[in-house]
Formats: structure tokens, sequence, C-alpha cells
């Protein structure tokens, strides 16, 4: 479900297999999303350019990944996150809370 790309200093992440963030998918994403956050040594960016929907359910994984990040002195990215997705973030204010890159950046 995800996969998992090193370029020098930075992971990034991708998900695929699914263009949907939901309960339905989140548990899986979360286990391997937490493996990945816990023992990474680099930067790590998650990829959200496949994502168009994302529920309640699926904001929870993405909250874990970045606590995990943050316990393990790690930084935690999201970019080219979807208009509907980012809608859905800045509604929530979690786009002060993430790092978010865009294609402008």
């Amino acid at each position: 479900m995800l996969e998992v790309k090193n370029n020098k200093e930075v992971n990034i992440i991708s998900i695929n297999k699914s263009d949907r963030l939901t309960a339905a998918t989140a548990e899986e994403v979360k286990i391997a999303l937490t493996k990945v956050v816990s023992e990474s040594k680099e930067k790590v960016v998650l990829n959200l350019s496949n994502i168009k929907f994302i529920d309640s359910t699926g904001i929870g994984v993405i909250i874990s990944a970045l606590k995990t990040a943050r316990q393990n002195n790690n930084n935690f990215y999201l970019c080219c996150v979807q208009d509907d997705v980012m809608s859905l973030l800045k509604l929530m204010k979690l786009d002060k809370v993430f790092d978010i890159y865009s294609k402008e950046n």
C-alpha cells in the first residue's frame, strides 16, 4: 500500500492502490507509515498526490505519523496535497500544524 523512495536525506512515501485515505485503508497505512517514520533517520515526506479524499480516520493517521516523527526527533512533511484534501486541512487548521510543500515550493 505504501511505496517508499529514499532520496539521499529524504524518505518519500506515497500511498498507492487507493485514492482515498479512509477507515477502510487507514489501519494498513498507519502500521506501514509508523514503521517507516519511527525507523527513519532522514526527513520523511508523505506524498498525497494520489489521495483525493480523506476522512477523520485518515486525518488521525497523518497526525499519528507527525507525532511519531516528533518523538523520534525527526521531520515529517506533507507534499502534493490535492485541493479537496487541502481544503479539509485548512478547515481543521491542520495546515498550521503540518509543514506542507506544494508545487510552488
